[in-house]
C-alpha cells in the first residue's frame, strides 16, 4: 500500500470541499450584492452610490397599481389598505410591525446558522441558493417593472413618477420615534431602489424559512408561519408594499424554493457539505 495514498485522498477530498464551498460563497455573495443594491446598505460604496443610475427597463408603475390595488382589496372610503392604516394607526401596532420590518432578515440567517450548526449542510445549502434567486429574480424584476411603493403614492399622487425621488421610511418612521432611534430613518434615508416595491421581498424571505423547516415539527409551522404573517402584514400596515407587491412575494418564494431544492439534490457542486437530510420537497 502507497503510504502516501491516505494523504492524497484527505487532501482531495478537502481540495473538492472548499471548491464546493465557494460555490456557496458566490451564490450568498452575489445575492448580497444584489440585496444591497434594493436596500442601500453602504458596504459596497461605489455600486451602493450609483445603483438609481442604473436605467430602468420599463415604465415605473404609479396609478394604475394602486387602481388594480383597490379594484382587488377595497379598503373602507374607496382607498387602498396602505393608504387607510397611514390614517389609522396604533403604538402597539407600529411596535409589532417595526419589530419584524427590522429583524426580518435576522430570522433567515439565524435559521441557516441553525441548519449549519446542527448538520444538516443540504438545508444549509438550499436556503442560501433560494436567497441568491429571490435576490436576483427580485432585481431584475425591479428593472423591468418597478412599482411605486404605497408612501410614494400618498405623498407625492398617483401622476407620472420622479425617478429622482428620495426614499422614506414612511411607517417604519414611527418606530423609530417610538424608541428615540434613528435606525429605519437612516437606513431609508440612503436607500437608492425607491421603485422596487415588486414583489416584497420581506415576504419572500420569511416564506423560504417556512419551507425548509416545515418537516422539523407544528412549533416550527406555527412560529415560521406566524412571522411570515406578521412581516406580511407590517408590509401593508407600515405604507411599504400593497397586497399585490405581498402576494407577488409570497409566489415567488416557490420557484426559488423548487430551484434551490432541485439544484442542491442534483448538482454535488451545489453544496459543499454532505448531509443525511435531503434538500428537497
Amino acid at each position: 500500500m502507497n503510504p502516501d495514498a491516505p494523504a492524497r485522498e484527505l487532501s482531495t477530498g478537502s481540495t473538492s470541499r472548499q471548491t464546493r464551498f465557494r460555490w456557496i460563497a458566490l451564490a450568498l455573495g452575489i445575492g448580497h450584492l444584489a440585496i444591497v443594491s434594493r436596500t442601500g446598505l453602504r458596504w459596497v460604496g461605489v455600486l451602493v452610490d450609483n445603483v438609481r443610475y442604473v436605467p430602468l427597463l420599463g415604465p415605473i408603475h404609479t396609478g394604475d397599481i394602486l387602481r388594480l390595488e383597490i379594484s382587488l382589496f377595497p379598503a373602507p372610503g374607496g382607498i387602498s389598505w396602505p393608504q387607510w392604516f397611514d390614517q389609522h394607526t396604533h403604538v402597539a401596532l407600529d411596535l409589532a410591525c417595526g419589530f419584524a420590518y427590522a429583524t426580518y432578515l435576522l430570522e433567515f440567517f439565524v435559521v441557516m446558522g441553525f441548519f449549519y450548526l446542527k448538520g444538516e449542510r443540504r438545508w444549509f445549502s438550499a436556503l442560501a441558493w433560494a436567497f441568491f434567486a429571490a435576490n436576483v429574480a427580485g432585481f431584475v424584476i425591479n428593472l423591468v417593472y418597478p412599482v411605486a411603493p404605497p408612501w410614494y403614492i400618498v405623498a407625492h399622487g398617483p401622476g407620472p413618477a420622479d425617478p429622482m425621488a428620495r426614499s422614506s421610511a414612511a411607517g417604519c418612521a414611527r418606530f423609530d420615534a417610538l424608541l428615540g432611534i434613528d435606525y429605519f430613518s437612516s437606513f431609508y434615508s440612503r436607500n437608492p431602489n425607491v421603485f422596487g416595491a415588486m414583489p416584497s421581498l420581506h415576504v419572500t424571505y420569511p416564506l423560504t424559512v417556512v419551507w425548509y423547516t416545515w418537516d422539523r415539527g407544528w412549533a416550527w409551522r406555527i412560529a415560521a408561519i406566524g412571522f411570515a404573517l406578521l412581516v406580511s402584514f407590517a408590509a401593508v400596515y407600515l405604507v411599504h408594499h400593497y397586497i399585490i407587491d405581498v402576494i407577488a412575494g409570497a409566489a415567488l418564494a416557490v420557484p426559488c424554493c423548487l430551484w434551490a431544492s432541485g439544484l442542491v439534490r442534483r448538482f454535488a457542486w451545489a453544496s459543499p457539505f454532505s448531509s443525511s437530510s435531503p434538500a428537497s420537497k
